[in-house]
């Protein structure tokens, strides 16, 4: 398996270590791969570098996800190219005079395209900010590239200087910022980075405003903890902007916004003169090739009691170790050791900040800007939902089809995990947001804040807010009470009147409209069934927290009437607009009945939890065992009870995909009946919609919109409710339908 890396490097992991190769390129196009060396695995926890992977951490965890995820890929983000004769007359020089105000050193080696490139960057990116440029040749064996900067220096774009030997990176560094550089702040930017347009300005302004920074690093793409949109991840991948795109999104979201860390990455980096006369120059006695000279001086600096941070407000284009490609896992160890001597609790920092990962913020502030910009020159709505699933998961699909149909964009945020909730652009999923998952509603609701004050939807369409524990629930009903959106409300479930979404009690007993002081005392009992609200409210709490959420809705709206009916026991002043969801299943046709034999084969449809009648079922399949009847259970979909219901004789066919396959699978099986068992008062039940499209005869208990939406059909048997808990007399029933009746009735 090959994963790229850098441009020039790509790496082939195995169970024994990992192998890194050469690339490079025919004219035709082609790759070559190289051998350059073999890291064994004992070796790997050793490294703290791998040709611009860092790791940090005291082990280093392979995610085979990301691998597959990131191979190698011809269509880079940022292909470095040399300028033209043109382009370089077309920019100002960049050489030192008495109004400089910091020195950017630009070490060079080898690397034609990249240099020269990154030269060209940092002289037209600099606009009349005051720095100067000083370009530091570390005697390079590329004679094309070193004519070419001896040529452009005498242009006088750059001061240029060239070591008479190799002296290797980190002394050529020292020696730019002790002899050249003019007793000024420097910067430090690698032979392959790219900055752009007004990087310096909004850089040095971080400086300018507190004293205590030694050191500033920016986002990169390629930058371990900096690295966007993956953390410690090589990000060369395109995305639908270009890097330079990118920083000026950075420049607007995250202006101004830093985070302090252990230590800062050397590929753009910025050094406080009077930190390096005080705690001295880079250390080329420990760190003489290069590898970890950096985190030693921001250790030093926190020593002394400095800062170190990355700033959120510029990125810099990073294409990877050009210079050092071949550099020994020896002069990696040893590096890695010299860390570990100078400073040994170097790992524990840096592994605690990855752990905790401060700078989310700012890729997270990134992704969400690039979002708006997908959506920004069309209508858009964000739509609130859970991740359970369901019904409300086919109701989502067709109304955000229907918009997206329109040209409406649509974003979808889900909650999850009792206080997390994950927002994505329905249909752009080439975005990669994938800063935008797993967010915390612990604290405050900054991040919420700024997302829709970003967006600007037209309309929040609120579905559900299950899967929140209660605290947190309340503390998005405020949010939106509070707030000035445009939002509506679609009654999917209960959880406006109870703390089960279902209208159960902790036992799963349906009672018609339980009381609000029954509710209460409900509240008091540990649930037995999986959707309560964890941290469950008083009823009268959630009555007062919900009353103040629907004063400010533009509309309600409920898909039956007995759910509006039953939503205004409690809140009798709201004006509920009933309207029953688009029938999914049109141009169906209805079901032959074949008999192949004495058994009467009955299935249910769906995910089949115990509020959806998943011990019904299972009760009345042990019962039919118990008593020889010939009644054969089918379950098109999946349950939580599944042992006991395979042990007592119900056939499981599995998840279905879509409508369609269980459709496929119910004309394969050939019911005499369907059963939906559901025990609760449901709001729509789009599995009802698919049996009375294919027009089988079809049990219901006669409760909620099951009921309400077969009132008329003669040929669907409901159960009075009272027979939830008696499968004896269901099956006693079941045994004694005229089901040839029935099949005639729908066949009318």
């Amino acid at each position: 398996m090959l994963k790229r890396i850098q441009t020039s490097t790509v790496v082939k992991i195995k169970l024994l270590g990992i192998t890194v190769y050469k690339r490079t390129v025919k004219p035709q196009g082609q790759y070559i791969l190289k051998k350059l060396l073999v890291i064994n695995k004992n070796h790997i926890n050793k490294t703290i570098r791998l040709f611009g992977i860092k790791i940090y951490s005291k082990k280093l965890s392979i995610n085979r996800n990301n691998i597959n995820n990131q191979n190698v890929n011809n269509k880079l983000w940022f292909i470095p190219t040399i300028p033209t004769d043109h382009d370089w007359n077309s920019i100002q020089s960049a050489k030192y005079t008495l109004t400089t105000r910091c020195v950017v050193i630009l070490p060079v080696y080898k690397g034609l395209d990249e240099t020269l490139c990154s030269v060209f960057h940092a002289l037209k990116s600099r606009a009349d900010n005051p720095y100067s440029l000083l370009v530091i040749n570390d005697a390079g064996p590329d004679e094309k590239l070193n004519t070419k900067l001896q040529q452009l220096s005498e242009l006088g774009l750059f001061d240029y200087y060239v070591n008479e030997t190799n002296l290797g990176f980190v002394k050529t560094v020292n020696y730019a910022i002790e002899k050249l550089s003019h007793n000024l702040d420097v910067i430090l930017l690698n032979s392959d980075a790219f900055v752009f347009n007004g990087w310096f300005e909004r850089m040095i302004r971080h400086a300018d405003q507190d004293e205590s920074i030694a050191t500033i690093t920016p986002m990169s793409n390629n930058a371990t903890i900096c690295s966007y949109p993956y953390i410690c991840q090589d990000n060369s991948v395109r995305l639908e902007v270009s890097p330079s795109q990118l920083d000026t999104l950075a420049s607007n979201i995250n202006k101004g916004l830093f985070i302090e860390a252990p230590t800062g990455v050397g590929f753009c980096f910025y050094i406080r003169r009077k930190i390096i006369e005080q705690i001295g120059l880079l250390d080329d006695i420990y760190f003489k090739v290069g590898y970890g000279e950096e985190n030693d001086f921001c250790m030093r600096a926190m020593h002394a009691g400095y800062k170190n941070i990355i700033i959120g407000d510029v990125f810099v284009y990073h294409v990877g170790s050009v210079s050092f490609s071949a550099i020994k896992v020896e002069n990696m160890r040893r590096g890695a050791n010299s860390l570990k001597l100078k400073h040994p609790n170097y790992n524990d920092l840096v592994h605690n900040f990855i752990n905790v990962d401060p700078v989310l913020i700012l890729r997270r502030n990134l992704d969400l800007v690039r979002l708006k910009l997908a959506v920004q020159k069309q209508k858009c709505i964000v739509f609130v939902s859970h991740i359970w699933g369901g019904g409300i998961n086919t109701y989502l699909e067709q109304i955000i089809n229907k918009y997206t149909n329109d040209n409406v964009n649509c974003i979808l945020l889900t909650v999850h995990d009792n206080n997390l909730y994950s927002i994505c652009g329905y249909k752009y999923e080439n975005l990669n947001l994938y800063n935008l998952k797993n967010i915390s509603l612990s604290g405050d609701l900054s991040f919420l804040s700024l997302f829709f004050k970003v967006i600007k939807p037209d309309l929040v369409h609120i579905n559900s807010f299950a899967g929140l524990d209660w605290y947190h629930h309340q503390k998005l009903l405020a949010f939106f009470s509070s707030s000035n959106l445009n939002y509506k409300f679609i009654i999917h479930d209960y959880g406006c009147m109870s703390s089960d979404y279902k209208l159960l009690s902790p036992e799963y007993i349906y009672e018609k409209i339980p009381s609000l002081d029954k509710r209460n005392l409900w509240s008091n009992i540990k649930p037995a069934a999986s959707n309560f609200d964890i941290n469950i409210s008083d009823a009268y709490e959630r009555k007062e927290a919900y009353s103040r959420f629907f004063q400010n809705c533009s509309s309600i709206e409920a898909p039956s009437n007995r759910t509006r009916d039953i939503i205004l026991n409690d809140f009798p002043d709201l004006n509920i607009t009933v309207i029953p969801h688009d029938d999914v299943m049109k141009n169906i046709l209805p079901a032959q009945r074949n008999r192949d034999g004495s058994k009467i084969k009955i299935a249910s449809i769906g995910a089949l939890s115990i509020e959806k009648g998943a011990q019904v079922l299972s009760s009345l399949a042990i019962d039919s065992q118990n008593r020889d009847l010939n009644i054969s259970y089918f379950l098109i979909g999946f349950t939580n009870l599944k042992k006991v219901m395979r042990d007592n004789g119900v056939i499981i066919t599995g998840q279905y995909k879509n409508e369609i396959e269980c459709i496929d699978k119910l004309k394969e099986i050939s019911p005499d009946l369907i059963m939906l068992p559901s025990i609760w008062e449901e709001t729509f039940s789009y599995t009802l919609s698919i049996a009375l499209a294919l027009k089988i005869p079809t049990i219901i208990f006669d409760i909620g919109a099951q009921s309400e939406r077969t009132g008329n059909i003669d040929w669907v048997v409901r159960l009075p409710s009272s027979l939830m808990n008696n499968p004896r007399a269901i099956s006693d029933l079941i045994v004694n339908l005229d089901i040839d009746d029935l099949w005639k009735k729908a066949a009318k």
